[in-house]
């Protein structure tokens, strides 16, 4: 059971990898249109400052963690390790900031918000 747990903490952080790259990938697709074409896909971003659009998504993150659990088998309390979803999903904040040119061409794209920004990344590669 503990190589099971050891393992799984082993391959859980490789797997987010794989999605982050995914994600920076889907974002970057954005760089050299038109802002139009990110607004078609995000909707009306949440601030404009000059030539800065900015757009934040919150979303619970009820990804699986590892966690010590007490179970008792013939009457001795054994500390296991299992995976677990959280019991109150905490919220997890993206924040995507794509800067124009005079053109309203997009020049910079930056986020800030880990695997949270998947949701807003598919929309973008929708």
């Amino acid at each position: 059971m503990r190589r099971r747990a050891l393992l799984l903490s082993i391959l859980m952080p490789m797997a987010g990898c794989g999605q982050v790259q995914s994600i920076d990938t889907d974002f970057a697709g954005l760089k050299g249109k038109p802002i139009a074409a990110a607004e078609a896909r995000l909707g009306p971003p949440e601030t404009r400052q000059g030539s800065d659009f900015v757009w934040t998504d919150r979303v619970r993150d009820d990804s699986p963690v590892l966690r010590d659990k007490v179970i008792f088998d013939n009457g001795r309390a054994t500390t296991i390790q299992v995976m677990e979803r959280p019991e109150f999903p905490p919220l997890r904040t993206c924040t995507l900031t794509l800067q124009t040119d005079s053109a309203g061409t997009i020049v910079a794209v930056d986020r800030n918000g880990g695997a949270a920004c998947a949701p807003m990344a598919r929309k973008v590669a929708g």
